[in-house]
């Protein structure tokens, strides 16, 4: 049985770091895709939610807004998509985005810079 267990983990660990994303980490449907903001004055945000290859075996997220892009990296945590998020070139850390699914074309989204208000906003399939 102990074999059995490294075997699995050590296939884990291979999988991970090989850039392969297995069914078991891909984004849920529920997130993956191409979305707009319909919040009033805030119709200019765009939010790409993708899974992403590499170590982190999980989901990458690309929010661009007049010019500026965040990128950052997350993962589920109940039925919320958690992504630490940091301007495209920099390593600080910019804020996080959590986003809910309302129903099959709506986000949820709470916009939280590191510093400052959150502001939440709603964003649809685009």
């Amino acid at each position: 049985m102990l074999r059995m267990a490294m075997a699995v983990t050590a296939c884990t660990v291979i999988r991970c770091g090989s850039g392969f994303i297995g069914p078991d980490s891909r984004v849920p449907d529920a997130f993956a895709g191409e979305w707009r903001s319909v919040t009033p004055s805030f119709e200019f945000l765009r939010l790409s939610i993708f899974s992403s290859s590499g170590e982190t075996c999980g989901i990458a997220a690309r929010l661009t807004f007049s010019g500026v892009a965040w990128e950052g990296n997350g993962e589920l945590s109940g039925d919320s998509l958690v992504v630490r998020m940091s301007t495209v070139g920099s390593a600080a850390p910019t804020g996080s985005v959590v986003a809910h699914s309302r129903d099959a074309r709506t986000l949820s989204v709470q916009l939280r810079p590191a510093s400052g208000s959150p502001t939440a906003l709603t964003f649809v399939r685009d």
